[in-house]
């Protein structure tokens, strides 16, 4: 049931893009910094990044329009992939777009206004023939990144979102927020491996779990691994984490 619940959210994001395209847009971002406004999309990264705080990088899997790209990928390419090289391909990425962010707000003069619309006065962000140009070619570009690169390759790649999701994990983690999490009955688990197999995020989960919980920062609590385990012994649970043990109560 979870799964379905699951596939149904990201499968309607994924149909609701035109309409939010533009508020996870970084170029909006950057063309509102060059006009010193905090444009809508980088309110909405604001957003992800104080969800990051007590979900981890639960809009990933729930809630963001390449999460149905994804499940449509894996249809067509499913290998895994080396989470570490792609993600420094990432982070190179996410740095560039951010020091650019960064320079046309100096040379704008710093943050001079607010403006949620920019760019989307009409609140719909595809609402005009020529702009499903560019919207076409992002999503064939996220398609064809997927389809390539494997599991999830797009998110992994190039995704501008996951750093601030990440940075607010460690804030929380720093913090000792109590955070959405896998956690693990260890010492129930028969070394199946159809954890790790089930992972879309290509996290090897049956060695995560050995210290109680998912650790991983790229864990997108989809709960694809709780889902197949044979003995149950995987499940959500909300708590703080304290030397590597997790403290809290189950809440699924």
């Amino acid at each position: 049931m979870r799964r379905k619940i699951r596939l149904m959210l990201a499968c309607a994001a994924m149909f609701l893009f035109p309409l939010t395209f533009n508020y996870l847009s970084p170029y909006v971002s950057i063309d509102g910094a060059m006009a010193g406004l905090v444009s809508g999309s980088l309110l909405v990264f604001a957003l992800q990044f104080l969800s990051g705080i007590f979900l981890g990088r639960a809009w990933c899997a729930w809630a963001c329009p390449v999460a149905g790209i994804a499940e449509i990928g894996r249809g067509v390419n499913d290998r895994r992939v080396n989470i570490k090289k792609l993600a420094a391909v990432r982070y190179a990425i996410f740095g560039v777009w951010f020091a650019a962010l960064v320079g046309a707000f100096v040379l704008a003069g710093g943050i001079r206004g607010l403006d949620p619309l920019h760019l989307t006065e009409k609140i719909v962000s595809i609402d005009e023939p020529a702009k499903f140009v560019t919207y076409y070619f992002v999503l064939i570009a996220l398609l064809a990144l997927t389809f390539a690169v494997g599991r999830r390759g797009a998110c992994h790649a190039i995704c501008w979102m996951a750093p601030f999701l990440t940075a607010g994990e460690l804030v929380g983690r720093a913090l000792r927020v109590p955070q959405l999490k896998i956690r693990s009955e260890a010492e129930k688990c028969v070394s199946c491996g159809l954890c790790t197999k089930s992972c879309p995020m290509s996290i090897d989960v049956e060695t995560e779990i050995k210290s109680g919980r998912v650790k991983s920062l790229a864990c997108i609590r989809c709960g694809a691994c709780a889902d197949c385990c044979p003995k149950r012994i995987l499940r959500f649970a909300c708590g703080e984490a304290k030397d590597n043990v997790i403290y809290g109560k189950s809440v699924y």
